[in-house]
């Protein structure tokens, strides 16, 4: 199915619909724990022309999305798999393992150049709690956005599924 919705632009809008979203993609992976974890997956980074943005089985078919959507991506795997959707290089992995945690609190978060006046580009991220610690994860970044061409990916066992520098924060979390 295919649900086309506009908006004016406003950044909390739009963190509050990438939110539900990852909670969507949470419902999903839940559901069907099968289905590959978003770096396991063969998805890639693509910028968009038109903003699309998809649920975890929409984008296991696609086999790309850009930032929006893999940050609600990742940010749904975290709080569905928990400390099974760390691996051994992610921070907090292991303090998730000792702890067995079922689900890691995770979320989108929105970062710009643009100041507060003004329409910018911005860039999606996802930030997840591990204890008392806020970390952060750019799955954009680990999924070839920096790179000049998409990194070949080998789509797994699932082809039945094909039917810088920081920048300053501005919405979705405090400095920690």
């Amino acid at each position: 199915m295919k649900i086309a919705v506009k908006l004016a632009f406003d950044e909390r809008g739009a963190l509050r619909l990438l939110n539900w979203l990852a909670q969507e993609n949470a419902r999903i992976l839940r559901a069907r724990p099968e289905l590959p974890g978003l770096y396991d997956s063969g998805v890639v980074y693509r910028r968009e022309v038109d903003e699309t943005w998809c649920d975890y089985i929409n984008l296991l078919a696609q086999g790309h999305e850009d930032c929006d959507g893999l940050a609600a991506a990742r940010a749904g795997e975290l709080l569905a798999r928990g400390s099974q959707a760390l691996g051994p290089k992610d921070p907090g992995y292991r303090l998730a393992k000792r702890r067995r945690l079922d689900s890691i609190e995770a979320e989108v978060m929105l970062r710009t150049r643009a100041r507060p006046d003004e329409i910018g580009l911005y860039h999606c991220i996802v930030r997840y709690r591990v204890g008392r610690r806020w970390f952060r994860d750019d799955p954009s970044a680990r999924l070839g956005m920096y790179e000049r061409k998409p990194p070949v990916r080998d789509r797994g066992d699932f082809p039945e599924l094909v039917s810088g520098e920081a920048l300053p924060l501005v919405a979705g979390e405090e400095q920690p």
